[in-house]
């Protein structure tokens, strides 16, 4: 387990693939979390390419259960080739893991990402094969979820390039 994934449940392990992957549990240390985040994720040689201007800018808010949906995007499945197809099926042992996650950021969580469906709504359905993502990293393509409470912030960031 890297550094970066301190603070997450044991289960995290080996769940989030570290070359095309972050994943990080950071105390909320700013009154505004975007700061966390930015500090969160700057030891990670892809994302300290990450501009702070454009993340407050191309986040837009979903709910819990399209928050567990896009966890499980980024743990499993690639963003050029689509969403591995387990992932339309209840797995016990990867749900039960995500929601554990999830729920490290805190009861009152707000969860954020860049993911393009998010402004579908609660029509969301961030297993599409195909979808668009406002691109952070200056890769071929990122999306991230960023969970946010008054004590915590979760980050979790697939990247990929061709």
């Amino acid at each position: 387990m890297t550094e970066s994934r301190a603070g997450l449940p044991a289960c995290a392990r080996g769940r989030f693939d570290e070359r095309q992957s972050f994943a990080a549990l950071a105390a909320r240390g700013e009154p505004d979390w975007h700061v966390t985040v930015m500090n969160a994720i700057q030891g990670d040689p892809v994302l300290r390419q990450v501009d702070s201007g454009e993340l407050r800018d191309s986040l837009l808010e979903i709910s819990p259960a399209q928050a567990m949906e896009l966890a499980g995007l980024i743990s499993v499945g690639s963003l050029l080739y689509g969403p591995h197809p387990s992932l339309r099926v209840p797995e016990a042992e990867r749900d039960t893991c995500l929601r554990e996650v999830l729920g490290t950021v805190g009861e009152d969580a707000r969860f954020f990402t860049n993911h393009g469906h998010a402004e579908d709504g609660a029509e969301a359905d961030f297993l599409a094969s195909s979808f668009h993502a406002d691109v952070l990293t200056g890769l071929t393509i990122d999306i991230c979820l960023i969970g946010v409470s008054d004590e915590n912030v979760l980050v979790l960031w697939r990247f990929e390039d061709d």
